[in-house]
């Protein structure tokens, strides 16, 4: 079930849509949900991993469990004063969220491990209501926080995935008839922070492709079924973080990017699991190699 606050556990599908589809889509919603209060909002996640990357690279091996740390910003990080840092875990199509509300210096100096959580929060409070984030609920996931970066040593900032969102909520709080949340990401694109020349932000998706994604505690309602049946769409596995980093292999050269007279892109050549062992001593390190399905856009 989802919960109050910055705990959630629910399910959550990603469908990989056009513009046309979205239009049509956000028709249907209006007669069930609403765009939410905040409306369109630009949302930056700085995703931690380690220095062979091996948090995305066995992520993308679509294992039972897996698990995420990242910062994130509702607005550009270069004006944030607030951030969320927080552990994202999946088990068995299962999402388990849990963050804790930081400023964004506090957040910077906790996460490179020059304070502690209460150091961070005590030294660079959030504005309103400091209080609440020294609670035991917010403790006991920092403590959670602190097992992550335990579990996974040398973590370090490797990528900002920047994404505009628009986010739909139900009319009404209690509607039994309706999922928590429908969210749309556009204009997706990510800085990789392991470069040693100067950043450039690129794209992830194509320029006519947006993320879909539903969010929900348990199946969906037939109205939706429904809505989704009539425009065409289905479930598309899409991970932001792990796009990029194809990409970033694809311009290391490890993998081979195709472009067909259909318009579509094709990443091709992926080194298989088996085949780890010889990329030991190259500069992807032992972790690189994973199974990926063809990633299709429509080419600008």
């Amino acid at each position: 079930m989802a919960t109050a606050g910055d705990t959630f556990e629910r399910k959550e599908k990603k469908y990989l849509i056009t513009s046309a589809q979205c239009a049509a889509i956000k028709q249907g919603l209006t007669a069930h949900m609403r765009l939410d209060d905040y409306g369109a909002t630009r949302i930056d996640s700085l995703y931690l991993d380690t220095s062979d990357r091996h948090l995305i690279c066995r992520s993308l091996e679509k294992p039972l469990y897996k698990e995420k740390l990242r910062v994130r910003s509702y607005g550009a990080f270069s004006e944030a004063d607030t951030v969320y840092v927080e552990i994202k875990k999946k088990f068995k199509g299962i999402v388990y969220k849990r963050r804790v509300r930081m400023s964004a210096q506090g957040a910077r100096l906790y996460c490179s491990g020059q304070m502690t959580y209460e150091q961070a929060q005590a030294s660079f409070p959030v504005a309103s209501n400091p209080e609440k984030d020294l609670s035991v609920g917010k403790v006991q996931i920092a403590r959670e926080i602190d097992a992550f970066f335990r579990r996974y040593e040398g973590l370090r900032p490797s990528m900002v995935i920047s994404c505009l969102r628009e986010a739909w909520c139900p009319l009404s709080s209690d509607d039994p008839d309706c999922v928590d949340r429908i969210t749309f990401d556009e204009d997706i694109a990510y800085i990789d922070l392991f470069e040693d020349a100067a950043v450039q932000r690129r794209r992830v998706a194509g320029p006519d492709q947006i993320v879909m994604e539903i969010k929900c505690a348990g199946g969906y309602p037939t109205w939706l079924c429904e809505l989704l049946d009539t425009h065409g769409v289905f479930p598309r596995s899409f991970s932001k973080y792990g796009n990029a980093f194809k990409r970033t292999l694809a311009e290391r050269g490890a993998v081979r990017v195709d472009q067909h007279d259909s318009g579509t892109l094709a990443v091709q050549g992926v080194p298989m699991r088996h085949e780890r062992t010889a990329l030991a001593e190259t500069l992807l390190g032992p972790s690189a190699g994973y199974e990926i399905e063809e990633e299709q856009r429509k080419v600008s």
